[in-house]
């Protein structure tokens, strides 16, 4: 285990955030009819929060 509960914690906390931050973008993208090519930027915020999740699964 490379880090302690409280990063641990930090890392969830950022992963649920990211991944909230993505639902609530990918919403506000098909409640406005955007173009599909818009959803490209949902990749980030997802990805962010996947990296984040998965150090939280491995405590890394």
């Amino acid at each position: 285990m490379n880090i302690g509960p409280k990063e641990s914690r930090k890392r969830l906390r950022m992963a649920a955030g990211a991944f909230a931050l993505g639902v609530g973008l990918l919403v506000a993208l098909i409640y406005t009819d955007a173009d599909r090519w818009w959803r490209i930027a949902l990749f980030l915020p997802f990805w962010i929060g996947s990296l984040g999740f998965f150090q939280f699964m491995e405590k890394t």
